[in-house]
């Protein structure tokens, strides 16, 4: 009769945690990171405006704003559009001037670690040139980048969709665009 009621208590019991314990995994809105997409000069100044013929780098940073590593698992983001770049004209049409890459996310390890209260920053610059020595992930060489060309005067626009993998935690699909001009 004993081991009935301890049983009993057990079965309560776990029929009682379980579901907290099971519902504690964390889901996109609780994820401790922060994803900024924007445009820098060489120097690694956010600008809005460049002067013809200044080179253009692009960054996307996802910052951890936990005190523990993070695991992001690029394979899994959407790179179609990532870093693609679009002259506007006055009707807001678009012309596709393409990607600075032909290839990113060389390595074959499936993820990138996001140090603790540190991040993690992707920064491809629009015209590659070997002597400059640029803080991106990409494969830093001329196999892998596009063939460019500088940017004339206008209006610029870069923007992508993706959801992201961070950890076990999957994100709702985040939207990201910047706007810059060429004077």
């Amino acid at each position: 009769m004993k081991r009935i009621k301890t049983l009993a208590v057990l079965g309560l019991l776990c029929g009682l945690l379980l579901p907290s314990m099971l519902s504690c995994k964390k889901n996109s809105n609780e994820l401790p990171v922060e994803f900024q997409l924007r445009v820098l000069d060489t120097l690694g100044i956010e600008k809005s405006v460049f002067k013809q013929g200044e080179n253009i780098v692009f960054s996307f940073v996802i910052e951890n704003k936990s005190s523990e590593d993070l695991f992001f698992f690029h394979a899994q983001m959407n790179t179609t559009d990532f870093f693609r770049l679009y002259k506007l004209d006055s009707s807001q049409n678009h012309s596709d001037l393409g990607k600075p890459y032909k290839h990113i996310f060389c390595e074959m390890i499936g993820g990138l670690t996001i140090p603790a209260t540190g991040s993690l920053k992707i920064e491809i610059p629009w015209l590659w040139h070997k002597d400059q020595n640029y803080g991106y992930i990409g494969c830093p060489n001329d196999n892998y980048h596009s063939d460019t060309h500088p940017l004339t005067k206008g209006e610029y626009r870069s923007a992508f969709s993706s959801a992201f993998k961070i950890d076990d935690i999957q994100t709702e699909v985040k939207h990201f665009e910047v706007k810059f001009s060429v004077k």
